[in-house]
């Protein structure tokens, strides 16, 4: 059995047709139900019972009972989970924030094959990064050649 993709992922609020800045991960997940279910399933360490609950790739449910109590979970009752839980045990979201998030977004590009992201960091000069997102939609072209060389030149161009 596999789980609806659609219960976490989600791209509309991390962009518009300008882009957006993102600064860090906790924000990142934190204010989207989806992400932040995402995030719990990636997040590993021993407190926490939603780790790998499904595969990344395959979206196989590996952890049943888990997996039905994390995707009926409201974003309120995971942030109240991180705040009473997470942050007492002082985890830590693993990872540079910006690593961590492009691998969100390559996770959505898995399980969206009609989309693609570009990103990078900017700010350094005034000792504020943020990371600057922009989503192509590729649905217009017919071949996987065509995508793969639209996603070829989309990903050899970013951050220049």
């Amino acid at each position: 059995m596999i789980i609806d993709k659609n219960l976490v992922i989600d791209y509309s609020k991390i962009i518009d047709s300008g882009g957006n800045y993102t600064s860090n991960n906790i924000d990142f997940y934190a204010h989207s139900e989806k992400r932040l279910r995402w995030k719990l399933n990636d997040l590993e360490f021993d407190y926490n019972k939603f780790y790998n609950c499904f595969d990344q790739q395959t979206l196989e449910i590996l952890k049943p009972i888990e997996w039905q109590e994390l995707s009926n979970m409201s974003l309120k009752d995971m942030r109240k989970l991180i705040d009473d839980e997470i942050d007492d045990k002082k985890w830590d979201w693993l990872g540079d924030d910006f690593c961590d998030m492009e691998n969100y977004l390559s996770f959505i590009e898995t399980h969206e094959p009609n989309i693609v992201f570009s990103h990078y960091t900017d700010g350094w000069k005034n000792d504020d990064d943020y990371m600057i997102i922009h989503k192509h939609d590729m649905s217009f072209l017919k071949t996987d050649l065509e995508k793969s060389a639209y996603i070829k030149g989309i990903k050899d161009g970013m951050g220049k």
